[in-house]
């Protein structure tokens, strides 16, 4: 999300910390039982986001803990801005109508047009007011998102940049700053040449088994003749969905072998076995602070990698 500017506070930015829309330990009344009340707005909001916030938007699936924080912050924000604005707008959640969407987008309008707010924030809030309206049974409230805007640019992601981020362009081998990484932190290390050779997601490196997810052609159910073994995963993929990767280069061998030389078990991963999953993707992410890592210089070396034909 945006940051605050120049130290003020920017009410196009829901507030970060806040432990709001918290379960409770008891039942709690059904909302169809609770008569509309612009003065117990927060806790219909509370009852909304119960009931609703653990699930996906369109799918029949639940969603992750960041997500529903996420929506919980912008929720609450939402009807903190329009109690705050200049029309003193007090409602109950589920009286939210087109002028209340029409209010907000002219003023994430306003902080777009003074640099405030980026096109991807926009795309990001207008989706969890899509989602709202669809809690409260307006699933067809929100008009297209071009409807509110006069400006193009000011929602719409730019998909193309003109400035070469990737690590080559500044001169940095990644080979070499991971065999840094590997005197420091060895699992890391296997994480990360996982995640360049196979352009493994962050969570799928860590959970990684690299003795248990390296099945032949024949088990990947694919022809012989091609490539022998592929990397097989649904741990830490998105939806659990299984994934196959050919190990078919030298640098997705090395990858592989690097992990099972430093994993401890048969059906361990390459993560530090004295670790919870939370605390090897938090270490990881330190270790990738650390050095300078991100993952975009990881896929642009693997690019380059190709191109060189290892």
């Amino acid at each position: 999300m945006d940051k605050q500017n120049n130290g003020r506070n920017d009410r196009s930015t829901p507030v970060h910390g806040k432990r709001r829309g918290l379960s409770r330990t008891y039942d709690q009344p059904a909302l169809e039982n609770i008569p509309l009340n612009p003065r117990r707005s927060a806790y219909v909001l509370q009852l909304i986001l119960q009931q609703h916030n653990w699930q996906h938007s369109s799918k029949p699936k639940g969603v992750s803990n960041k997500t529903m924080a996420e929506r919980t912050r912008f929720c609450f924000w939402l009807f903190d801005f329009l109690r705050s604005h200049p029309k003193h707008f007090k409602l109950d959640p589920r009286s939210f109508s087109g002028r209340h969407v029409e209010v907000v987008t002219r003023y994430w309008q306003e902080e777009a047009r003074a640099g405030r707010m980026s096109p991807a924030t926009i795309q990001t809030y207008f989706s969890f007011l899509k989602t709202f309206a669809g809690w409260i049974g307006k699933p067809k409230l929100l008009k297209p998102i071009q409807c509110y805007f006069d400006d193009p640019k000011l929602y719409r992601r730019s998909l193309a940049t003109s400035v070469d981020k990737s690590w080559r362009a500044k001169g940095i081998d990644a080979a070499v700053v991971i065999q840094e990484v590997e005197a420091y932190d060895v699992h890391a290390a296997a994480s990360l040449k996982l995640m360049q050779a196979f352009q493994l997601r962050f969570e799928e490196s860590v959970m990684f088994r690299p003795h248990t997810d390296v099945i032949t052609a024949a088990q990947a159910g694919k022809p012989d003749g091609g490539v022998a073994f592929y990397l097989n995963t649904h741990r830490g993929t998105k939806g659990g969905r299984d994934r196959l990767f050919p190990i078919n280069t030298a640098q997705c061998l090395a990858a592989i072998d690097y992990a099972r030389r430093v994993t401890v078990g048969l059906d361990e991963s390459v993560s530090d076995p004295r670790l919870t999953l939370q605390q090897a993707m938090r270490r990881l992410r330190y270790v990738m602070e650390r050095f300078g890592i991100t993952r975009a210089g990881l896929r642009s070396s693997t690019v380059q990698a190709e191109k060189r034909g290892f």
